[in-house]
């Protein structure tokens, strides 16, 4: 991305990577000697590109570049795509700007995720004349030189040359062809945001659960590969928590332990099985360990929507409890930080690792084909749901009932999600599509009741007058009373959304 302002006469603009070997100040003596030009510095610029972790505005065609006091979206073949906006630094959470049409523009693209600088490119601009006719310009040459920032990591990116040559000049095919000679690597005019997004992207990511597997092929096979894709996700989120960048590195995180230690609890023979009951311990200590941090970010999450549920003379009384939310996630943070840099932590994941490489072993059930397999552990999920779940008692059930069916809820979507593609789509889709309901109404509802709890608690521990701690007091009950009326009208959709689901599942169960 060179952000040059294309100028009549150009000609269509060459890009190259200069060798390692080679200097800028090099190529511009070896040019010199061998063309009859004049050489004059036209200035230097810094950008700074920003992007998510999990590559939001890439995965668009875009990035959102910083230079000297502005920022702007820019497409990745050089156009502009929003206005410049005046800015010194920009925050990592975007809804924290200031009104703006780029924040308005950028807000929808990056959502939640937390903006990283993910690269600074160093430029210099130079203009080529004859020296018998110094006003009359031969080219333009942009160096760039830079590097990829990886949560503090340096890694250098190779620096490359871009050749405008003017139309009409005795020099300009003679450039070119010099430049042909010369073996440079001819790259993407889109220039350095190009290279730095081709470098990262061997550490692409994305969460999202898409293999592909034959209904015949060997049950061990899906899951040591399952168990791969859900490690490297652990992996890759793994520096985003210990560097607190954003609260979807700790979810991702955890969802993808939950997923294995669900994979390996629902096809606990495939794997040797004391492989698998020392993996599903393993996994069971990550996920508790994660437990109390989500559930303080998801409270700050929802501080706005709190805030605006109590009268607006009690909202100032709040404060003091959300401050006392933040140093407990502060605290709960560092606890995690520590653990998660233990000789245990590690262990697990070398475990893990080996569980995915290491094929000399197997389970019981490791050449059982694989869709039989599955559409038995599918059928047993859905007949133990139905048991402990009678729709018909699903109004009364206690909070501790709603939780274990939510549990069922997902160990089943993950079945459903992982080994889709062994089966018909239309067997899948709908069952699928139900329980995302069924999980969201159920999943809405116990957070509520964790909510609740944790205000209580945290309450309980903020400093002040007793008149102060009474104005809190009240305001927290008002909140949670509110808790109570969602609560009702969720209960009253779980029999609905269940019995949809029982629907859609009866050719499984």
């Amino acid at each position: 991305m060179s952000h040059n302002r294309s100028e009549p006469g150009l000609r269509a603009r060459a890009r190259y990577t200069l060798p390692e070997s080679t200097t800028q100040d090099q190529f511009l003596r070896q040019l010199q000697a061998r063309f009859p030009v004049a050489l004059a510095s036209l200035g230097t610029q810094t950008r700074h590109y920003f992007d998510t972790f999990d590559w939001r505005l890439f995965r668009r065609g875009l990035a959102l570049c910083q230079t000297h006091d502005t920022a702007a979206l820019w497409s990745l073949d050089h156009r502009p795509v929003s206005e410049r906006t005046p800015c010194l630094a920009l925050l990592p959470c975007v809804g924290e700007w200031v009104e703006s049409p780029l924040k308005a523009q950028l807000l929808p693209l990056v959502s939640i995720r937390a903006l990283m600088e993910r690269a600074v490119v160093h430029a210099a601009y130079f203009a080529l004349a004859e020296q018998a006719a110094p006003h009359r310009p031969v080219a333009h040459i942009v160096f760039e030189e830079g590097a990829a920032i990886d949560y503090g990591r340096i890694v250098p990116l190779p620096t490359q040359v871009e050749v405008a040559a003017y139309a009409g000049s005795a020099v300009t095919g003679e450039l070119r062809a010099w430049l042909d000679s010369l073996g440079l690597t001819a790259v993407s005019p889109s220039g350095p945001a190009a290279a730095l997004y081709t470098v990262q992207q061997a550490r692409a990511y994305s969460a999202k659960l898409a293999f592909t597997f034959e209904p015949d092929m060997r049950a061990e096979h899906a899951v040591r590969t399952i168990l791969a894709f859900l490690l490297d996700i652990v992996r890759q989120n793994r520096p985003g928590i210990l560097h607190d960048i954003d609260t979807e590195s700790l979810h991702d995180f955890r969802v993808a332990v939950r997923r294995a230690r669900s994979l390996l609890g629902q096809l606990p023979k495939v794997l040797p099985v004391r492989l698998t009951k020392q993996l599903r311990k393993d996994l069971s200590f990550l996920g508790c360990l994660t437990n109390h941090l989500r559930d303080l970010d998801v409270l700050l999450l929802q501080q706005v929507d709190y805030l605006t549920a109590v009268p607006p003379d009690l909202r100032p009384d709040m404060e003091p409890l959300f401050r006392a939310v933040q140093q407990e996630r502060h605290a709960t943070h560092h606890r995690l930080v520590e653990a998660l840099n233990t000789p245990r932590s590690e262990a697990i994941l070398q475990r893990w690792e080996s569980a995915t490489t290491e094929t000399k072993a197997r389970g019981p059930q490791a050449e059982r084909k694989l869709a039989k397999l599955v559409r038995k552990a599918i059928r047993g999920q859905c007949q133990r749901m139905l048991t402990a779940a009678p729709p018909d008692t699903l109004r009364d059930s206690t909070p501790e009932h709603l939780h274990r069916l939510r549990i069922a809820c997902k160990k089943l979507r993950y079945m459903f999600e992982f080994f889709a593609s062994a089966f018909p789509r239309e067997m899948t889709a709908e069952p699928v599509r139900r329980l995302r309901i069924l999980q969201d109404v159920l999943g809405q509802l116990n957070d509520l009741d964790v909510q609740r709890q944790m205000l209580r608690e945290l309450t309980r521990a903020v400093p002040g007058s007793s008149d102060q701690r009474h104005r809190i007091d009240t305001a927290v009950h008002l909140l949670t009373q509110t808790f109570e009326t969602r609560q009702e009208q969720l209960r009253a959709q779980v029999h609905t959304t269940f019995t949809d689901f029982i629907v859609e599942v009866a050719p499984w169960s």
